[in-house]
């Protein structure tokens, strides 16, 4: 895969889970540099039919919520809000504690809970996390994230309770860390189905993160994007009856 958006790497160090962003048991971080990749595509997928936010986000898998954390601080402008949702209440308790980030007084807590810490302990790693505090203060601003978190088994298939988004973007579940966990045999359908109902009726896009196992299609669905990175494989997908501009090669004429 060839970076489009973030071409140079950078120290993302200030991002590592449990310096400033809270770390959940059995979840795992999110790499930083291809979660802004991703986000930026389907900024460039929406902004192609005209749609250029604040947008709606939505992960149905959300885990620790350090993706969903990810993508509002580097792009707090881009957002009007962030949805997360997940069956396990000990990921979502954490998940709320890091999307509580995005607010000036959400960081402030967190910066008066890290000076305790450096204050009672004296450790570097305290202090550094400080220095991390204030450098993702500033790429939030002034900006407040409205942020949203639910309990909910995303391959349930009654009745969705969210509507209207226009960016769901998701790693679901794989390896030795995470599992579905809920009653449906056929997760990764249920998942696309559920997304369906979700996406607004408007432009929308649905980024699936996966390893290399699944076969990420669904008939309600047309992939506009697909790459593969390491053990992971990356689908961009548009409800069927929404056009990209410019057809299939919606970031890369060579696909």
């Amino acid at each position: 895969m060839k970076y489009i958006f973030e071409v140079e790497k950078k120290d993302y160090s200030d991002f590592a889970s449990g310096r400033v962003l809270y770390s959940a048991p059995n979840t795992t971080g999110f790499p930083v540099r291809l979660a802004s990749e991703i986000i930026q595509r389907a900024f460039h997928i929406l902004a192609r039919e005209g749609k250029h936010g604040p947008f709606r986000i939505y992960d149905p898998c959300c885990g620790g919520g350090f993706l969903l954390s990810t993508i509002g601080f580097l792009f707090p402008e881009k957002i009007s809000e962030l949805i997360g949702s997940d069956l396990d209440p000990q990921a979502l308790e954490i998940a709320a504690k890091n999307l509580a980030l995005l607010s000036p007084e959400g960081l402030g807590r967190r910066q008066q809970e890290l000076a305790e810490y450096a204050t009672a302990y004296g450790k570097d790693s305290h202090r550094e996390a400080l220095a991390s505090l204030e450098r993702l203060r500033k790429l939030l601003g002034n900006h407040t994230v409205e942020t949203t978190c639910l309990q909910r088994d995303i391959t349930d298939l009654s009745p969705s309770p969210i509507h209207d988004v226009d960016i769901i973007v998701t790693d679901i579940p794989y390896g030795q860390l995470a599992s579905w966990g809920g009653a449906s045999g056929t997760p990764v359908e249920s998942l696309f189905e559920n997304c369906h109902r979700a996406l607004s009726k408007d432009a929308a896009v649905l980024v699936v993160v996966a390893d290399k196992k699944p076969k990420l299609r669904h008939q309600s669905f047309r992939r506009v994007e697909h790459f593969r990175l390491g053990k992971r494989q990356i689908a961009f997908f548009q409800p069927l009856g929404r056009q990209v501009g410019g057809g299939k090669d919606a970031c890369h004429p060579e696909y």
